[in-house]
């Protein structure tokens, strides 16, 4: 009997080189997205700090991570979320991997950042992105990303009583 993978949002953002007071608030929003995809989709979102932080998981070499993280972006992953909140060497492969295998992506970026054009346009042009969402709060993006995930998956929308 094959065990079924459950496909389900990605949640990829900037870590390694923020600084170690942004670290933790910034762990806090990713698991704060993962569980709004629970809410409208039924299904948590990956968060992969959960499984290779770079301090909590510190014996994984550059290689396992690559390899643990491109299975699961391009064969267990339904949406790609990118919230590029601060600077990032490495944070388009993700969305490069989800375009080589048709994983739909949306960007999450406070309006400031978009506005300032602080938001790469290579990012933002990759094919594989179907949305950029620009938000003011915490509330709006909630809101927001909870509309375009019902979109994109209107037969996966948990149903609530």
């Amino acid at each position: 009997m094959t065990k079924k993978i459950v496909k389900r949002p990605y949640i990829c953002g900037p870590l390694t080189e923020l600084p170690p007071e942004k670290q933790g608030p910034t762990k806090e929003f990713y698991v704060r997205v993962a569980e709004l995809c629970y809410y409208v989709l039924g299904v948590r979102g990956f968060v992969p700090h959960e499984h290779y932080d770079p301090v909590a998981h510190a014996n994984f070499t550059p290689q396992d991570v690559d390899k643990a993280e491109r299975r699961q972006v391009c064969k267990r992953t339904s949406v790609l979320i990118v919230v590029p909140l601060a600077p990032s060497w490495g944070g388009g492969i993700e969305v490069e991997m989800a375009r080589q295998s048709n994983v739909p992506a949306l960007v999450l970026c406070e309006k400031e950042k978009l506005e300032r054009r602080l938001i790469s346009r290579l990012l933002r042009g990759n094919p594989a992105v179907v949305g950029v969402i620009s938000y003011e709060g915490e509330l709006n993006m909630a809101w927001q990303l909870a509309h375009a995930l019902d979109q994109l998956f209107p037969h996966r929308a948990k149903k609530t009583a």
